[in-house]
């Protein structure tokens, strides 16, 4: 059983991988900075986790937005596609033989054209996944149900953070390879308004709808 946990949004998507009694991790960030760029901060993320053999982290070009309305649709329509492309081309890798793929329902915290434009694009990774795995093998979980697997329904990013070092003794495996190294790094990582740095809060939430998924798998 292949297990996939993607947490999707249009600027830093993020998956998580259980294959083959391995978990693997995934990023993207969609910048106007380039790579090098964001790897000179040696204690952040991007500089840590860089060359990982378990964490993929890669990279799009964020464009600027026409101001006519048909062009800015125009262009919204092909970034949003880009994004999904590119998420999908490195969580295909992982594809083959019996796989549940699940991701978080909308946010309806977000409004006006964020909800809207994270619709559209949401639609699309749903259509891309149904159509490789089918309906019958795809899950949508509400937030809430996530949060609360992992302690209580209102947690917020730092905590999740928290949370899930502490869950890895459970997890197991080759789990605490992540956790070993948010862990180590919580101090700079975590903002004193207990921020999580990019892309780490993406990989987090990835990393709770795998391990969520697999939690419904085996009492379902």
């Amino acid at each position: 059983m292949i297990y996939i946990g993607i947490d999707f949004s249009l600027t830093s998507p993020a998956f998580c991988v259980y294959k083959d009694g391995k978990y693997s991790w995934g990023s993207l960030t969609r910048t106007d900075r380039t790579a090098e760029s964001l790897r000179k901060s040696k204690d952040k993320p991007y500089a840590i986790l860089a060359g990982d053999p378990s964490i993929d982290l890669f990279f799009l070009t964020k464009k600027e937005m026409p101001a006519e309305y048909s062009a800015k649709e125009r262009v919204k329509i092909d970034y949003f596609q880009e994004v999904v492309d590119s998420l999908w081309s490195h969580i295909e890798p992982f594809l083959g033989g019996d796989v549940k793929i699940a991701i978080e329902g909308l946010s309806f915290s977000s409004n006006g054209n964020a909800l809207i434009d994270i619709s559209m694009a949401t639609a699309l990774i749903r259509k891309k996944i149904v159509d490789t795995i089918g309906s019958q093998n795809f899950y949508v979980f509400p937030p809430t149900a996530i949060k609360k697997f992992a302690g209580k329904g209102n947690l917020k990013k730092d905590e999740m953070y928290h949370a899930l070092v502490k869950k890895s003794p459970e997890v197991g495996g080759n789990f605490s390879h992540f956790t070993d190294i948010i862990s180590a790094h919580s101090p700079s990582w975590i903002t004193k308004s207990n921020q999580v740095n990019k892309p780490i809060d993406d990989l987090v939430d990835a990393s709770w709808i795998c391990l969520f998924l697999a939690e419904v798998m085996k009492n379902g």
